[in-house]
C-alpha cells in the first residue's frame, strides 16, 4: 500500500476519537464532582466547618505537611529501586515525580503519569515500557497493601456495602499481577519471539517497537523476583503507608477530633478506592465527600469531617502541587518538546504503515 502523505486526513482520525473520549471523561468527572458538592452542601453547616478550621492547631498541620513530603520522598526512593539496575539520580526523579503530581492536580484527565513515564525514559535514557512497568508495579503494591489493611480493619470497622462492591477490581489487579510475576521468566522469551514475528508481519518490515516496549515491561518485573530488591521495595512501601497514617493522625490532633487509630487507615483505604473514578482536577468534591463518608462510620459530625477533608486535601494535594510547580520549571520546555516529538513520530509511523 502506498504510504499516505503526512498531511492526509487518515492519520488524524484516531486523535479525534481520542479527544472525544477525553472530553466525555472530563464531562463525566465534572458531573461526579458536582454531585458530590451537592451532597456535601445538603448535610454540612459551613459556619461550623469554618469554626472548626479556625480553631485548628497549626503546629500539627505543619508537622503533617512535613510528613506528607517525607512520604512522597519515600515514594521517589521506591521508584528509584524499581528502576534498577539502571542508574538514576534521586533529585532528577524527585523533580519528575512532583511535576507529575502537579499535572495530575491541575488537569481534569490525569496526564501526570504519562508525563512521568516519558520524562524519566527520556532523561535517564530508559525503555518507555520499563518505566511504565515500574509505575504499574507501584500501583499493584499499593493495592495489595490496601487489601491487607482491609483485612486488618474488618474486626474494627463495619465495612459499607458500597466499599465491598468496589474491591472486585482491586482483587483482580493483584491476582493478575501475581500471575504475571510467577510466569514472567518462563514465558518471557517465547512471548517476545511471537510478538516480534507478528509485528513484522503486520508492518511488513523490520519493526521491533512494540516488542521492545513489551520487553521493557517484562523486564521491570524482575526487581520483584529478586529477594533483595523485593525486600527493599516492600520496606519502602510499608514506610509510605505508615507515614500516610501518621499524616492523618496529626490532622485529627490538629482539629481535636477524637477517633480510634483505625480511622486514619480507613480514610486512606476509602480514598484509595473512591478517587479512582473520574472527577474534577485534584478530585475536588469527590475527595471531600469520601472523607465525610469514611468519618461518618466513626460518628464524626459532617461539618467537622468537612473541615478535616479540607485540611487533608490541602496537605496531600495543594501544597505538594505548589512545590511541583517550582520543580517543573526546568522540566517544562523538555516536556513540551518531548510530547511534540512523540506526537510527530506517531503521526509519521502511522502514515508510513498505511
Amino acid at each position: 500500500m502506498t504510504p499516505a502523505p503526512l498531511n492526509s486526513a487518515a492519520p488524524a482520525e484516531p486523535p479525534a476519537g481520542s479527544a472525544r473520549r477525553g472530553w466525555l471523561s472530563v464531562l463525566f468527572g465534572a458531573a461526579v464532582s458536582l454531585a458530590a458538592f451537592w451532597l456535601i452542601a445538603r448535610s454540612v453547616d459551613f459556619n461550623l466547618t469554618l469554626g472548626v478550621l479556625g480553631s485548628s492547631q497549626w503546629v500539627f498541620v505543619f508537622a503533617a505537611v512535613l510528613a506528607q513530603l517525607g512520604a512522597m520522598g519515600f515514594s521517589v526512593r521506591r521508584w528509584q529501586v524499581l528502576l534498577r539496575p539502571y542508574p538514576t539520580r534521586f533529585w532528577m526523579l524527585t523533580q519528575i515525580f512532583f511535576s507529575a503530581h502537579l499535572l495530575n492536580t491541575i488537569l481534569p484527565i490525569k496526564l501526570g503519569t504519562v508525563a512521568r513515564v516519558l520524562l524519566a525514559a527520556e532523561t535517564a535514557n530508559l525503555n518507555v515500557g520499563f518505566v511504565l512497568g515500574s509505575v504499574a508495579l507501584e500501583k499493584v503494591l499499593d493495592t495489595f497493601v490496601m487489601l491487607l489493611l482491609l483485612l486488618l480493619l474488618t474486626p474494627f470497622v463495619p465495612m459499607p456495602v458500597w466499599m465491598r462492591d468496589s474491591l472486585a477490581v482491586s482483587v483482580f489487579l493483584v491476582v493478575a499481577a501475581v500471575i504475571a510475576l510467577a510466569s514472567a521468566r518462563r514465558l518471557r522469551e517465547p512471548l517476545l519471539s511471537r510478538l516480534a514475528r507478528l509485528e513484522r508481519q503486520i508492518f511488513k518490515r523490520e519493526s521491533v517497537r512494540v516488542t521492545s516496549f513489551v520487553r521493557g515491561i517484562l523486564e521491570s518485573l524482575n526487581n520483584l523476583t529478586r529477594r533483595r530488591e523485593a525486600a527493599v521495595v516492600i520496606a519502602w512501601t510499608m514506610a509510605i503507608w505508615l507515614v500516610g497514617w501518621a499524616v492523618n493522625q496529626l490532622l485529627f490532633a490538629a482539629l481535636g477530633i477524637d477517633v480510634p487509630w483505625s480511622a486514619s487507615l480507613f480514610v486512606i483505604v476509602v480514598l484509595q478506592v473512591g478517587t479512582r473514578v473520574p472527577a474534577l482536577p485534584a478530585n475536588l468534591g469527590v475527595f471531600h465527600f469520601l472523607v465525610i463518608l469514611a468519618l461518618g462510620v466513626y460518628g464524626v459530625d459532617e461539618s467537622a469531617a468537612l473541615a478535616y477533608a479540607i485540611l487533608l486535601h490541602l496537605v496531600v494535594f495543594v501544597i505538594p502541587a505548589v512545590l511541583g510547580a517550582g520543580l517543573a520549571v526546568p522540566l517544562g520546555a523538555r516536556l513540551i518538546r518531548l510530547v511534540a516529538d512523540k506526537r510527530a513520530r506517531s503521526i509519521e509511523l502511522g502514515a508510513t504503515n498505511l
